[in-house]
């Protein structure tokens, strides 16, 4: 007995060909089809990763402090700290690397960003911006690190891997399974000159599966409401 089915890049894409009617059953897609719905497949897995926060990729980056810097390069070949991009910060704590304490950071947009005094100003850092590039991601600090023996800890949002050869298996529970295959139907609905009658049906049935998952794949938790005296006087 088994509780992880999955399927493979190829064997979703041949479940959704199945639902448009290109293929039949036993049937196999020709190599051009295997090309496109690939893209189309990546593509809508990209766009997947805007839903919500799914919890399989909430994954803790690590960044050391180091005097004097006050801004660092999250991200692949040669950045300050290697991962993947995060596509966001959720929350952040610091660890004093001796004590092993923890201090909840206060995670600020943009804005309350800029809207600091002296940046340079050097202290043990209390908030931090993070701002998602291209290829990386920068995390600014505040205040500027004044010493070392301190790791800031990350709980980030990484992105979903592309699945780029045949027996890759989207990196997805097995719950989802089903939303791949009819929401990649979907997807190519148009390109395949399915009727307009299927697509509406299809995208009715895509969109629910969809809602469905990216509710299941938050975390329950209770929610606290506090006030903000950041900027009383």
């Amino acid at each position: 007995m088994s509780a992880n089915y999955s399927l493979s890049k190829d064997q979703v894409i041949n479940g959704a060909l199945r639902v448009l009617g290109v293929v039949g059953v036993g049937d196999t897609p020709t190599a051009t089809d295997y090309t496109n719905c690939s893209e189309a497949l990546n593509l809508y897995i990209k766009q997947l990763q805007t839903k919500g926060l799914p919890l399989w990729k909430l994954q803790e980056v690590l960044v050391p402090m180091v005097i004097g810097q006050r801004i660092y390069e999250i991200g692949p070949n040669g950045a300050d700290v290697i991962s993947d991009k995060p596509l966001r910060v959720v929350m952040a704590f610091i660890r004093n690397d001796s004590t092993q304490n923890d201090t909840t950071l206060m995670v600020i947009s943009r804005q309350e960003y800029m809207q600091q005094g002296y940046k340079p100003s050097q202290g043990i850092p209390n908030q931090v911006y993070y701002d998602p590039q291209v290829n990386s991601g920068l995390l600014y600090v505040y205040d500027t690190p004044s010493t070392t023996g301190y790791t800031i800890h990350l709980q980030c949002q990484l992105p979903i891997s592309d699945t780029l050869t045949p027996t890759n298996t989207p990196e997805f529970p097995s719950e989802w399974f089903n939303l791949l295959k009819f929401g990649l139907a979907d997807q190519l609905a148009l390109e395949y000159g399915v009727p307009a009658q299927v697509r509406v049906e299809l995208a009715q049935r895509a969109a629910k599966l969809e809602e469905m998952m990216t509710d299941w794949s938050q975390e329950e938790a209770s929610t606290n409401f506090m006030p903000d005296y950041r900027f009383r006087n």
